[in-house]
């Protein structure tokens, strides 16, 4: 048998036992070795997401190929074979989309849009075989036709691998900074480009390792936790500012103007996910420059935003919706770099057994530490 945490309903997380799964030509059975424990987990622990009960959570995972199906054997992305032992992680949204909502059929090349997007840990229910959908898991199932499979890098270890999701998340952040084709100059983010990132958790932290390894100039960080400061200034932010010593909106937009000549910055990312973060990060960036929200992957309410300012500026604000599925392997390319002078092993500051997925989440409440993790 197969110990998982299932959340069952709203704020019920219960440990299940559930048979191991028979694995057919083009499937994988992994072991699981780390299970990031991410703030959609917490928002579908909180019932700010409408899901399938039951689920097993868990969509940032590493593990061991334990069984693999003779067809799966030649699947995985990149091309490298698969076999028993490889360290692997999994794109958890399925790579087969609906195929006739509008976005399937006028816009396939934004596959997150499609309206029946399945993603495992998420809304991928566990009621029926083979049960093991989720990461906070011993093992973990996955059908390779509807999934994409990356090896990882032999010089990656399991606690850097883990962040690839994450990673996912945050250089897709990034990247909608850029600005397409040969730009004017100071418009959109290149090379030596100043940004703020609003929100030093393990997203704000990632992308300050992806603007600082893509060759970011000045990059300055916000929040009001220690730890999570100081890790800032590890993943490449040359200043950082915390919000105890600089309490109001205004002060903080100030300081970030000094340390920009007086302009505001090229580029504001805000991870925070706190409405009012966002006319703040709009204050912070300067005419022309963008302002990218990755933050806010629930509904925590409205803002009051003036108009005139965007106007004024004539800037971009441009949305981040998760990724495409070909965003793991710049994720794990950008690991693997930045691993030669970032401690990016350290974000992963507590472990959790699967049978302890309650604590972690207790845990995440108390603002200790920066990443939690679930282990096999």
């Amino acid at each position: 048998m197969v110990k998982a945490s299932v959340l069952e309903d709203v704020g019920r997380l219960v440990v299940h036992d559930f048979p191991r799964p028979k694995i057919g030509d083009g499937s994988i059975l992994i072991r699981m070795e780390l299970c990031g424990v991410c703030g959609t987990d917490i928002h579908l622990y909180g019932g700010k997401m409408i899901i399938p009960f039951p689920v097993i959570p868990g969509h940032e995972f590493v593990g061991r190929v334990e069984e693999i199906g003779d067809g799966a054997r030649a699947l995985e992305v990149t091309g490298q074979p698969l076999s028993e032992g490889d360290l692997i992680t999994v794109v958890p949204g399925t790579n087969k989309f609906c195929g006739t909502c509008y976005f399937c059929r006028f816009m396939p090349h934004k596959p997150t849009y499609c309206t029946g997007r399945r993603v495992m840990g998420v809304n991928m229910t566990c009621r029926d075989p083979p049960h093991l959908l989720g990461g906070w898991s011993e093992e973990i199932y996955v059908d390779t036709e509807h999934f994409w499979i990356y090896k990882i890098p032999e010089e990656v270890p399991p606690e850097v691998a883990v962040l690839a999701e994450p990673m996912a998340v945050s250089s897709r952040a990034v990247e909608r900074a850029y600005a397409p084709g040969v730009p004017t100059y100071g418009n959109g983010y290149g090379p030596g480009n100043s940004v703020v990132v609003q929100g030093a958790g393990p997203i704000g932290l990632l992308a300050i390792a992806s603007a600082k390894v893509v060759g970011a100039g000045s990059i300055v960080a916000i929040d009001m936790v220690d730890d999570r400061l100081e890790m800032a200034e590890r993943m490449g932010a040359n200043h950082v500012i915390d919000m105890r010593s600089y309490t109001t909106s205004k002060e903080r937009v100030e300081k970030v103007n000094r340390l920009t000549s007086g302009l505001g910055a090229d580029v504001v990312i805000e991870c925070a996910g706190v409405p009012v973060a966002v006319p703040e990060g709009i204050n912070m960036v300067r005419r022309g420059g963008k302002f990218v929200e990755v933050g806010h992957y629930t509904d925590p309410g409205n803002v009051e935003i003036n108009p005139h300012i965007i106007c004024m500026k004539d800037m971009d604000i441009l949305g981040c919706w998760a990724y495409p599925p070909t965003q793991f392997d710049t994720a794990l390319q950008l690991l693997r770099r930045g691993m030669e002078t970032l401690p990016l092993e350290e974000i992963i500051t507590h472990r959790f057994k699967v049978t302890e997925a309650v604590k972690a989440i207790e845990t995440i409440k108390t603002h200790k530490g920066i990443k939690m993790a679930i282990t096999g």
